[in-house]
């Protein structure tokens, strides 16, 4: 199933590539300087004048951008209010979910890269929604503005809707768009882009976004067991994925700066399923891949007890003893673990949740989680006529 390409009339302020058509450089980050010092004022707003930008390009990009392509038409708390979940409309009708995180000392905000997804993870309720469409930088940058009105956002993760690695260069321009000292100006070890496991562009990760954080969504620890989990792992083998994964840590052991950090170079994210991948034969097999080729000093181990959804064949979370009890054979093999505190299952807002299923709106405005189920068989059959023809 393949992304369609959408016919978007609206163009985005946010739009690099765009702007610079009708704005020198330095005329476009003056405005979005402005704009973002200004979140509550309009581009019509923009004293050009005073700006020292040509009146003929203030005009010019008065009609022909829009400040928002988007809008956040419903938002919820959860109940301990760490968590908020935005819904998004995007202009041609489609909608998207952002989640925000509030941590003790940051706010990380958790962007979507693709309406829907087409990788189909077994655990994941995005995958039944099927691939749509990719999404602009615009879009991914509008995400993030919304996000820093409700909190000051300091980390950004690509782990929401779809695949960021199959929309790498829309993904590239909206990382580079936050890195900008005159824009966002965020740190690159606070990015992280995430990826089921296109191989081919994490290596362009690697090499064209150095310092921004590669995270990979493993999910088992070897090729046979992950096929069951991740069914798109026919496509990307265990074995290199490591092999990619080796050559993003020696790239970046030539950072000098990240070394003094003591910032890892790969984090390894692994849903804990109860009797499926979480046993402890799992774990020290687990283990062994990830200390080979010197790979546990540069690794952060991200374990993830599976939340709930309503897709899933009987999958269950493990007991928080059995999660221990992985974590500590994984650190026995003395690699860096961390398990992630769940935040926002209340709302379909944790990991593998994301599926516009937002339990606070009217029933007639929402998806029908009972429907979802039957949404994920239909999306698989389309898949399977369109792999037909």
């Amino acid at each position: 199933m393949v992304a369609k390409k959408r016919q978007l009339k609206l163009e985005s302020i946010w739009e690099e590539n765009l702007l610079i058509e009708v704005a020198s450089k330095i005329h476009a980050t003056t405005i979005w300087s402005w704009l973002l010092r200004n979140p509550d004022n309009d581009i019509k707003d923009i004293p050009y004048s005073s700006l020292n930008i040509p009146k003929k390009v203030y005009h010019d990009v008065v009609n022909r951008f829009v400040k928002l392509t988007t809008k956040v038409v419903f938002s919820q708390d959860s109940s301990r209010g760490d968590t908020t979940k935005l819904l998004i409309e995007l202009q041609d009708g489609h909608r998207i979910e952002t989640v925000i995180m509030k941590h003790r000392q940051r706010t990380t905000v958790c962007v979507s890269s693709q309406i829907g997804c087409q990788m189909g993870c077994r655990f994941c309720a995005t995958g039944t929604l099927g691939i749509i469409g990719d999404l602009t930088c615009g879009e991914i940058v509008e995400q993030f503005f919304h996000a820093n009105k409700v909190s000051p956002i300091r980390n950004v993760v690509y782990m929401g809707e779809g695949e960021p690695l199959q929309n790498f260069d829309n993904v590239k321009s909206s990382v580079n768009f936050l890195l900008d000292v005159r824009r966002f100006n965020l740190a690159a070890k606070h990015i992280t882009v995430s990826t089921v496991g296109v191989v081919k562009n994490i290596y362009r990760l690697t090499t064209e976004l150095p310092r921004v954080k590669l995270a990979l969504s493993l999910h088992a620890p070897s090729q046979e067991l992950r096929l069951k989990i991740v069914p798109s792992a026919s496509a990307h083998k265990i074995e290199k994925l490591m092999e990619a994964v080796d050559h993003h840590i020696e790239y970046n052991l030539k950072d000098k700066e990240r070394i003094k950090d003591h910032v890892f170079s790969v984090m390894i994210e692994y849903i804990l399923i109860k009797d499926v991948n979480a046993l402890p034969e799992h774990a020290e097999e687990l283990s062994i891949l990830l200390t080979q080729n010197s790979r546990r000093d540069h690794i952060l181990l991200n374990l993830i007890p599976y939340n709930p959804t309503a897709v899933a064949e009987n999958f269950e979370a493990p007991t928080k003893e059995n999660v221990t009890q992985f974590a500590d054979i994984c650190r026995a093999h003395n690699i860096m673990v961390r398990v992630r505190t769940e935040m926002g299952q209340d709302i379909a807002g944790a990991c593998g949740q994301l599926a516009l299923v937002n339990p606070g709106l009217p029933k007639s405005e929402n998806v029908d989680i009972e429907d979802i189920g039957k949404t994920k068989k239909n999306n698989f059959q389309q898949q399977r006529i369109i792999k037909k023809k």
